[in-house]
Parts: structure tokens; C-alpha cells; sequence
């Protein structure tokens, strides 16, 4: 099947399913952009509240139609207060995902060295650490998360063992071991983010990797809304980039709704 084709159809499934939604018909076949993945991390309970990052860049996203996807932090589910549950629930209603963002986010002493949740510590606390944030998920939020991604993007073989015992886990984001898993990936594209460095968005080096890699599939964007407060210029760099994407037809979707359309064109 030609390539546009195939993507042009699948532009018409994620309308229908009202996961990426910021164009109310189907663009024209030449228009059609790469999927775009908004990877955006570390959403825990703070202060009695959802950081006012996240509040802006959500309220920006919804503004413009726009689908992204939540790293949740699964120690921020223990002890919260029901707005907070219930700001979750609202945005995973609106097509927003929700994923595994490790337990703790912490980085672990291990023998006297430091050390990441999911890089250089064994088997059994990875594990640990990955159920006990689903097992919240559930309790806490009545949902069953389906992605996956490492705090600082730090995995080893140990994370690979662990999630294939964790077959609800189906997506795994930016995998760096190179131990073999049966998981969907989402591989990184570092020349083509959302921050330059982290923490700090940049439209115009962004636009540089997106020119260079705009005809790839799919596009997976890191970025921490979190950060965007402490200066407003990067914030209004987030911005500018969603609008730029935007203008390039690209169709927004979220990980694990892009895995169940890769894996129907796969079986049909």
C-alpha cells in the first residue's frame, strides 16, 4: 500500500476515534504530516495541586485541539487529594494518555554509587517499581496504563525482564537497552525534540530537526511542561511549535493509539 495512502486512511481512523482532533475534516493527501507523539514527562502531586505548568500547557493543547500525552509518576497517587485524581480522570476523557512513568522518579543508592529507578538497580526493584505505579493506577484512577517511559530515559536488561512480565505494558518509549523485548517501541529521534537542552524549548532548533526528519512515520517529542514556567519564553517556544506542527498537518495521536492502528494495518 502507497505510503500516503496508508497514512491519509489512517488519518481518517484517528479522527474517528477522537484522539488527534485539530482538524475537523481529512487534508488532502499532500498535505498529510508525520504522527506526533508529545511525550511529556513527570506529573506527580505537589503542593496540593497540579503544577501550574501542566495547567498551562494542557490548557493550551485543549485550546488548540491537540492530543498529548502525561508521564504519571505513580508515588504522586498514594496520598492525593480527589481533585487531583479527578484532573487525571477529566484529561484521560479528553484523549489525553496517561503513562507508566516509574514509581518514585528517584535516583536509588545501589552499593554506595548512585544509581536510576530503571538503570542499575536489579530485577525485583524494577518490577516492584513498575507494579506498584499500574497497581495505583487502577486503585486510585479506575485505569489500566499502556505505555511506558524510564525517568531520565535510563533503562538497562533488568528493565526488559520486568516489563515483559507486565504484559499490560504494551508501548515502551525511547528504550535504550539493546536486550531484545516484545514490546511496541517508540524509538528517539535526538536531533527532533521539543527542548534544547532539556527543560528548555527551542522552536527554531526544533524546526531544523523537524526539516530534517519530517519524513519519518512518526515523531516522538520529549518535553516537561513543569519547566516552562520558570521562564515564559519557553513556554511561548512550546507554543510556537504545536502552531508550526499544526500548519504541517501533522496528526497528533497518542502511544498506545498508535500502537493498536500500527498493529490493525499490520493485520489487515
Amino acid at each position: 500500500m502507497n505510503d500516503i495512502i496508508r497514512k491519509t486512511i489512517a488519518w481518517g481512523a484517528v479522527v474517528l476515534m477522537a484522539v488527534a482532533c485539530q482538524s475537523q475534516k481529512v487534508p488532502e493527501k499532500s498535505t498529510v504530516g508525520p504522527f506526533v507523539i508529545l511525550k511529556l514527562d513527570d506529573l506527580w502531586y505537589e503542593d496540593e495541586l497540579v503544577h501550574p505548568g501542566w495547567l498551562q500547557a494542557i490548557e493550551f493543547l485543549q485550546e488548540q485541539e491537540v492530543v498529548g500525552t502525561v508521564g504519571l509518576v505513580g508515588k504522586s497517587l498514594e496520598a492525593a487529594a480527589p481533585e487531583y485524581y479527578d484532573w487525571i480522570k477529566q484529561r484521560a476523557g479528553e484523549g489525553f494518555e496517561f503513562w507508566n512513568h516509574g514509581y518514585c522518579h528517584c535516583k536509588p543508592v545501589v552499593e554506595g554509587e548512585e544509581r536510576r529507578e530503571f538503570r542499575g538497580t536489579d530485577f525485583g526493584f524494577q518490577l516492584e517499581q513498575l507494579s506498584k505505579t499500574q497497581s495505583l493506577a487502577k486503585e486510585k484512577l479506575g485505569m489500566t496504563l499502556r505505555s511506558f517511559g524510564a525517568p531520565y530515559n535510563a533503562t538497562d536488561d533488568s528493565t526488559a525482564l520486568a516489563l515483559a512480565t507486565i504484559p499490560e505494558l504494551e508501548v515502551w518509549m525511547y528504550k535504550e537497552t539493546i536486550v531484545p523485548t516484545t514490546k511496541f517501541l517508540l524509538d528517539r529521534i535526538q536531533p527532533v525534540n521539543i527542548e534544547y537542552p532539556v527543560h528548555i524549548p527551542d522552536f527554531d532548533k526544533f524546526k531544523k530537526g523537524y526539516e530534517a526528519y519530517k519524513e519519518e512515520e512518526v515523531l516522538v517529542l520529549q518535553g516537561h511542561p513543569r519547566s516552562w514556567v520558570d521562564d515564559s519564553a519557553r513556554f511561548v517556544a512550546f507554543q510556537q511549535i504545536i502552531l508550526f506542527l499544526k500548519a504541517e498537518q501533522a496528526q497528533f495521536i497518542t502511544p498506545y493509539a498508535y500502537y493498536l492502528q500500527t498493529r490493525e494495518e499490520k493485520q489487515s
